[in-house]
């Protein structure tokens, strides 16, 4: 076997639990998020590119499979190790609340930067009782907090898989966030080692590009998207402190949002939820509470020698056909003429905070 060496660390809190939601170092999430990327740098080199049937049966005998999948079971080919399974002691109770500044929501509605973007593990100060602090909920790794990542490479991997891994661990460097509320930007991580440079270019994502109208083809996050102006990357200015992260990445999140909002609803669908689901009410009745889509615009921070940077990458998809398929008609034909005009008005707004890739702030 081959043996790869790496270390792991947090640049804004992780809420990486374990089955008793509590934060914890594990290694199942790690190679979940390999196998992410992993699949964006495969799908463009398969015989038909982006063919899911293809990618499955690719992944599966690169990663394993399952007794309980079709066929028979298999062995990773990729093994991780961790140095340690520590639990995380970031307590809420503990954050410096006069840092994390409030966002406008609504006319005289107020929300914590913190509390927008990670509400559920991160939870607002109890009104009941009166108290500046906020109510008990999660723990998280604390920024900072490191790790070693070993990856154990079976010997019959072939070179181009090798590659591929490679590439992915790259990418999970550049774009790779880890536990609950991650596409938020929480669990940001940063991934050193074997090679892997410390932030993309235009040159090294341009394999894993895709124009963005061809993206809605396909119902999951396969390809970075781009458009004239160039890569569906954005990148932030630099601040001093992860609470200053968390405000820049809720502020993107909220404009994000009062983007699509403009551009309305039809019976039961709006631009919004086209985003990401769920929203805010009023809710779909079609899909219900329990539906979800994850939004593909993903958040993240990175530690630069100048200070924390905020960065944003969009991975286009098509609505989910599990969702698209309980729409009406009506809501149906909605979506497929409104997405890319409500996506291109998201992108407008970014390129209003951040500038592209590779463009001069």
């Amino acid at each position: 076997m081959l043996t790869l060496h790496y270390t792991l660390s947090f640049n804004t809190p992780a809420f990486l639990g374990n089955a008793e939601q509590q934060a914890q170092w594990r290694t199942p999430p790690v190679k979940a998020l390999i196998r992410q990327w992993w699949r964006v740098v495969k799908a463009p080199t398969l015989a038909r590119p982006y063919d899911l049937g293809a990618l499955r049966r690719a992944e599966d005998e690169l990663f394993g499979v399952a007794a309980d999948r079709e066929g028979e079971s298999s062995q990773s080919w990729v093994r991780l190790r961790l140095a340690h399974w520590d639990t995380g002691t970031l307590d809420q109770a503990r954050w410096p609340r006069k840092e994390m500044r409030e966002l406008p929501i609504g006319p005289g509605r107020f929300v914590p930067a913190d509390v927008y973007i990670g509400f559920g593990p991160v939870l607002a100060a109890s009104k009941k009782e009166n108290r500046p602090q906020p109510m008990l909920g999660r723990t998280a790794i604390a920024p900072d907090t490191g790790n070693e990542l070993w990856l154990a490479l079976d010997r019959r991997m072939a070179p181009s898989q090798r590659a591929e891994l490679a590439a992915a661990l790259s990418l999970c460097q550049w774009f790779g966030t880890l536990g609950s509320r991650s596409r938020n930007g929480w669990g940001s991580l940063t991934l050193a080692g074997e090679d892997i440079v410390a932030m993309p270019t235009i040159a090294a994502i341009g394999p894993y590009l895709r124009p963005l109208q061809e993206c809605f083809d396909t119902d999951w996050s396969h390809a970075i998207g781009t458009d004239r102006t160039g890569p569906l990357v954005w990148t932030g200015s630099a601040v001093k402190n992860w609470r200053e992260a968390v405000l820049s990445l809720a502020q993107i999140r909220l404009a994000a949002r009062a983007a699509a909002k403009k551009l309305g609803r039809n019976r039961d669908i709006s631009a919004n939820q086209l985003i990401a689901y769920p929203v805010m009410q009023p809710a779909n009745s079609a899909w219900g509470p329990k539906e979800r889509f994850a939004s593909p615009l993903r958040l993240k921070i990175h530690k630069t020698s100048a200070g924390l940077v905020p960065l944003v990458v969009h991975l286009p998809c098509a609505l989910p056909a599990v969702l698209f398929d309980k729409l009406d008609s009506s809501d149906q034909r909605w979506v497929h003429d409104n997405q890319l005009a409500v996506w291109q008005a998201v992108h407008q707004a970014l390129d209003q905070r951040f500038p592209r890739l590779g463009a001069t702030a």
